[in-house]
């Protein structure tokens, strides 16, 4: 909790800055850089979060002697995944990334090189990720979330003091360097889990029967995430230039920011309502998840409610940070569309709680869907127009995730009525399991 609330605090804080720092070109290039950074660390395509469930079923079954052997197959697949992505992004963003230079021609923004200095870091901290996951697995969770801990505060002061020294993007660069030396350092250069370094690894056989079933699961998820909730600042800074995307940018961090905070309290009740799930207390989940889906999407509704009125406020009366936005009605319509997310993720989080993952196809259908429908709205529309369109693609989950609410709870119904669990043993599939916002984002 504190590395998170860390997270969130030191973020709002780096996003207030640069808002006074930066020129509007530049905060374009800042949030689109987070962007592709986000992508980056998707190139793994789950397999950290699956390293850690790998290590945690070791651990569980006193077979911890076969984690060296795991860990060298989990590095040679991360490398090889990482390398990959890092070159695609490199490739991908860059192209994205020099149309912006036309646009801000008449102030020019030094971008190349921060740019290439952030992908490096953010490649080593990717090269770092599953060896931190398979220690948190195997037990060693206090001292992996201590090291979270520090790296938010790391990367937070020195991007901090890097953009109040005049760094501009830079500041990125020192960011995800940052949190990459503390871990390496941390960590060390070898690795503590190579005893027997002479035994071969996993074979492939292995890990496609043992970890693969629910490591694309968790890369989709993390993929539409990304197309959900992260993909709309390099879309907008290619169809609209960088100073449209630093203001849209920055208003969907706000919003995603209102997401993380308004979802916690549901994400904290998920170990609850499994336990519930498994004992056959339906009377008490129909009785208790509509009562924290309501007052938790009332204090959503609330925050956003606030928090718009808050901005039109200070654009009113010349703050910088509301003028670095995109226009207020533009901003609470973003926020508006936290609201439905929200809904979306408490109704998700419940269903989950059975150890499946319902959403997973019509999360991918969805990402994909509100990619292409923002893509065509911002090539013809303004930003007013991305907004909405945004609104609408976050309602379309609402009717899918009620729907298999009510299909479930008929036959939790039906399993309590014949005197069972509902849990259907016989038929789940090892790779239907939750899915957290870690790494891409909730589907």
């Amino acid at each position: 909790m504190a590395s998170t609330a860390s997270g969130g605090f030191l973020m709002l804080s780096i996003a207030w800055l640069a808002t006074r720092c930066l020129t509007g070109a530049e905060q374009g290039y800042f949030f689109s850089f987070l962007s592709f950074g986000a992508l980056v660390q998707l190139a793994d395509f789950g397999l950290s979060y699956a390293a850690l469930q790998t290590a945690g079923r070791l651990a569980g079954t006193n077979r911890l002697d076969e984690l060296p052997a795991v860990s060298r197959t989990v590095g040679r697949w991360n490398l090889g995944a990482s390398s990959f992505g890092v070159v695609v992004v490199a490739a991908i963003g860059g192209a994205t990334l020099s149309t912006g230079s036309a646009a801000a021609r008449a102030v020019p923004v030094d971008w190349i090189g921060p740019w290439l200095a952030y992908l490096l870091a953010v490649f080593v901290n990717q090269l770092t990720a599953p060896r931190i996951s398979l220690r948190e697995g195997s037990g060693k969770v206090l001292e992996m979330w201590r090291l979270r801990f520090a790296q938010e505060w790391a990367a937070g002061a020195m991007c901090i003091g890097v953009l109040a020294a005049g760094g501009a993007l830079w500041s990125l660069a020192a960011f995800a360097a940052a949190r990459a030396v503390l871990a390496v350092g941390w960590l060390g250069l070898g690795d503590p889990l190579r005893s027997d370094a002479g035994l071969p690894g996993f074979s492939l056989r292995q890990w496609m029967t043992d970890v693969w079933p629910f490591q694309w699961k968790i890369g989709l998820s993390g993929l539409s995430g990304f197309l959900i909730f992260r993909a709309f600042s390099p879309i907008v800074f290619l169809e609209k230039g960088p100073d449209a995307a630093g203001q849209f940018g920055l208003a969907i961090s706000l919003m995603n920011l209102l997401i993380s905070i308004s979802s916690a309290w549901p994400m904290s009740q998920a170990a609850r309502y499994s336990t519930w799930i498994a004992a056959g207390r339906y009377r008490d989940l129909r009785r208790e998840f509509p009562r924290l889906l309501v007052s938790s999407t009332a204090v959503a509704a609330g925050a956003a409610t606030t928090l718009a009125a808050s901005l039109w406020l200070a654009r009113e009366i010349g703050l910088n940070f509301a003028l670095r936005l995109t226009e207020p009605k533009t901003t609470t319509i973003i926020l508006a569309a936290a609201v439905v997310h929200h809904v979306v993720l408490c109704v998700a989080m419940f269903l989950r709680a059975e150890g499946r993952e319902p959403l997973l196809g019509a999360s991918v259908l969805g990402g994909l869907a509100t990619v292409a429908v923002v893509w065509l709205v911002a090539r013809h529309g303004t930003s007013g127009d991305i907004a909405v369109a945004n609104l609408i693609c976050s309602f379309g989950g609402i009717p899918v995730v009620f729907h298999l609410l009510r299909s479930r709870g008929r036959a939790w119904q039906a399993s309590a009525n014949a005197g069972g669990t509902g849990q259907e043993p016989a038929t789940h599939d090892p790779g239907d399991m939750p899915v957290t916002r870690d790494g891409g984002g909730p589907a």
